[in-house]
């Protein structure tokens, strides 16, 4: 099958930008070497191959399928799960079988698995060239070792086009931005045997502070969403036969381009893990009669979207899709096993993945059942707080730097074995420990701002705590009744607080915050920088980072924790988190 893509005009004035973007694809078509195929009134069949949020889950793994992901097809006992090799079998199975095809990936391919930590991204971009990508829309996590990792990544291993619209890297005085402007395309065009494709790229925006995780951060300005897509899909609707727009985005975001963009046939989303089966078909608020398509294609490599689309000039007038489950059952490519057997053994020679570190007998989940605080984030907070060379007055991280819950027994079994790859998996981003000093007005700043945020977010808690207390009401936009240390005595009113100057808050006895007192928190260097919104931090002069791995101090305390237990012959045993960490204590007590 012939096919080759346009190169993509830079963002720049719409004038000049509309006569580059039409001068590209004239030099596109002249590139051709076969006659322009006249596809006028005839019924074209292609096929969108889809994926998105990988996560580094390039290599099998272990996991119990929960409730949603047995109702689309992932079984217990059909693991290990995932995996590049099977994820490459159910593309070349696809294209094998379709006349037309188009591989497109929704972003946030780095981040998520040991084989990231290692080696930087390098492994990602090598198993989507050799799985024959066509084009991946830039995703936060791309951007977790810096712009300069990304770039360099990307110039040495990446044969797709990388596509984000809606980002435009002005700090010339850079040189990695101005790397990254040269490898990231707004648009780019396709000539699938005569059949024009135009596909947008739109990176994201909820989460552009992931670009600050690491010290050589960028200087990115956003565009709006609406008018970036309404402006280039203009452009491109002229010259092409449909227009999909690739997003990093959010199922809701994805849907409202749907609505309200004219030029618009189909939205390829990701970022939010939502896997849809059946795809959405959203009817055009603009565009009288007209039926636009959404696809999300979950993450972890744990399925890849198949949708074949009839298109008549210019229409696409029928489709179908196929969520295609990556499981045991799926054989797995050789050429893929070979491109990644020397990663895996060098893998396997760094860090010993396969190590206990704690038993659990039941999930231990990452968000609380009401909005509040969690098990797990409850674990991971103490971690910190505690160990030794920190031991400050409270801790706080971000909830979303949890990544997934701690599994639970398989079937059949009554314990499961967390291990070090696990942990890889629960925390992956390289975060260190960092202290600091607030005063009680900074505090109420910070668990203000927590309320806040997470009002927006269904008063769900995006952050995890210990050794404090507070009620978060969100229907006020405040944090209420804070407490830092106290003796966490049971109650239920003030009076029942038998130490000197506690108070109840959210139903234990703690000490309040005063304005004028100083208190010494422990957070990760991320939230310590302003990540994720966290802006009261960012320019204390107090900060010292301990360069203390997150993970490790999780996995130290799970050891230490061990050291509690012992069996009937006094050997020590592996600790039942779930007997520590059974819920969440209400440390956050959500008021709606």
């Amino acid at each position: 099958m012939h096919r080759s893509s346009a190169q993509s005009p830079r963002q720049e004035s719409p004038l000049r930008l509309g006569f580059c973007l039409l001068m590209c694809c004239a030099l596109w078509s002249c590139e051709s070497v076969q006659p322009v195929q006249d596809l006028s009134g005839l019924d074209v069949r292609l096929t969108i191959l889809h994926t998105g949020d990988l996560h580094s889950r390039l290599i099998p793994y272990e996991m119990v399928p929960q409730y949603t992901d047995e109702e689309l097809g992932l079984a217990e006992g059909q693991g290990p799960f995932g995996g590049a090799a099977r994820v490459a079998t159910i593309l070349k199975d696809a294209r094998r079988n379709a006349g037309r095809s188009l591989h497109l990936d929704s972003g946030d391919y780095f981040q998520g698995a040991p084989i990231f930590n290692l080696f930087k991204g390098e492994a990602e971009i090598r198993v989507l060239a050799e799985m024959g990508l066509d084009a991946a829309v830039a995703g936060n996590h791309e951007f977790d070792e810096g712009a300069r990792n990304y770039a360099t990544q990307l110039e040495r291993w990446s044969t797709y086009r990388t596509l984000a619209a809606n980002y435009d890297f002005e700090s010339a005085d850079d040189p990695w931005n101005s790397r990254l402007d040269a490898l990231i395309d707004p648009v780019a065009i396709f000539d699938l045997d005569g059949l024009k494709v135009g596909v947008v790229g739109m990176g994201n925006l909820s989460s552009i502070t992931s670009i600050h995780e690491a010290d050589n951060s960028m200087d990115v300005r956003v565009q709006d969403t609406m008018q970036t897509i309404d402006h280039y899909t203009a452009l491109l609707a002229p010259q092409v036969d449909i227009v999909i727009v690739l997003t990093h985005l959010s199922l809701d975001d994805d849907v409202e381009i749907a609505r309200w963009c004219k030029d618009v046939d189909i939205v390829v989303g990701g970022h939010l893990h939502v896997a849809l089966d059946p795809i959405k078909v959203v009817p055009s608020e603009v565009v009288p009669g007209k039926r636009v398509l959404v696809s999300h294609a979950g993450a972890f490599a744990k399925y890849v979207q198949r949708i074949d689309l009839v298109v008549r000039d210019g229409e696409v007038i029928a489709h179908d899709n196929e969520l295609l489950p990556v499981d045991s059952s799926v054989p797995e490519d050789a050429d893929m096993l070979d491109l990644l057997h020397d990663y895996e053994r060098e893998l396997a020679d760094t860090i010993d993945l396969t190590r206990t570190v704690a038993r659990t007998r039941d999930r231990l989940r990452r968000f609380g059942s009401i909005g509040g605080d969690s098990p797990l984030g409850n674990l991971v907070v103490e971690a910190m707080q505690y160990r030794s060379g920190i031991e400050t007055d409270f801790g706080m991280t971000n909830s979303l730097g949890i990544r997934t819950d701690i599994q639970g027994p398989a079937d059949g079994q009554t314990e499961h074995d967390v291990t070090v790859e696990e942990l890889y998996n629960v925390l992956p981003f390289d975060n260190t420990i960092t202290t600091m000093f607030l005063s009680g007005v900074e505090v109420q700043e910070m668990f203000d701002y927590i309320t806040q945020r997470s009002a927006g977010r269904g008063c769900s808690t995006q952050a995890q705590i210990s050794s404090a207390r507070f009620i978060m009401d969100c229907s006020a936009g405040i944090a209420d009744e804070i407490t830092i240390g106290g003796s966490w005595a049971p109650c239920n009113n003030d009076e029942d607080c038998e130490d000197t100057g506690e108070i109840c808050s959210a139903l234990r006895c703690g000490r309040p915050i005063y304005p004028s007192e100083s208190y010494e928190l422990a957070t990760n260097n991320y939230v310590a920088s302003g990540g994720s919104g966290f802006y009261v931090l960012e320019n204390n002069t107090t900060q010292e980072d301990s360069g203390i791995s997150m993970r490790d101090a999780v996995e130290f305390f799970m050891l230490e924790l061990s050291d509690w237990q012992t069996d009937s012959e006094g050997n020590r045993v592996a600790t039942d988190l779930n007997s520590l960490y059974p819920e969440g204590d209400g440390r956050i007590t959500p008021r709606f």
